[in-house]
């Protein structure tokens, strides 16, 4: 089958959007806990703190777009409204969050620690940021579908009503345009 140009694209970009998110939200928390004043840092702030939680939160962040991945949330094209992605979108958030938990443990020693608030944290301004720019890629994709040439290379073979609502389905949805 040959893929189409537009979904390649947009699926590389929402991996890509979807990488700095979930790493932008790791960096966020770790200000959050130790330089913005708001939470109390009980054993003061570690050395090389920002350089030490970025390559956790790339670690993270590879673990989430696997967990992404696996959800099929990189499919194309996209169908039905956005409302209906939400939950496969924070279920993948809350799976990737437990892996990224567990890999910030598995590592952890007397050199290496992960704030257990920063992994809170982050989830939490994941659980932000991911729908609300899913949500902007998706209007984005949306309108990109609406207002691309319109090409017809299906063959509907048959005059029934299953063939009619085919026809109509494919007019009316610009993401099945192909």
């Amino acid at each position: 089958k040959k893929t189409d140009t537009l979904e390649v694209v947009t699926s590389a970009v929402g991996v890509a959007i979807d990488a700095c998110a979930v790493f932008a939200s790791f960096i966020l928390a770790t200000w959050i806990k130790f330089d913005s004043g708001w939470m109390t840092v009980e054993r003061g702030r570690p050395p090389d703190l920002y350089q030490h939680y970025a390559v956790g939160a790339l670690f993270a962040t590879l673990a989430f777009l696997v967990v992404y991945r696996s959800l099929g949330l990189y499919v194309r094209p996209q169908i039905g409204s956005f409302v209906s992605k939400i939950p496969r979108i924070v279920r993948g958030t809350a799976i990737g969050i437990v892996l990224a938990a567990v890999m910030a443990f598995a590592v952890q020693n007397e050199l290496q620690e992960f704030s257990r608030a920063v992994i809170a944290v982050g989830f939490l301004a994941a659980l932000v940021l991911v729908p609300l720019e899913r949500w902007a890629l998706f209007r984005m994709e949306w309108n990109l579908a609406r207002h691309t040439r319109e090409k017809n290379n299906v063959i509907i073979l048959g005059t029934d009503t299953v063939a009619a609502h085919l026809q109509r389905t494919i007019k009316r949805e610009p993401t099945l345009r192909s």
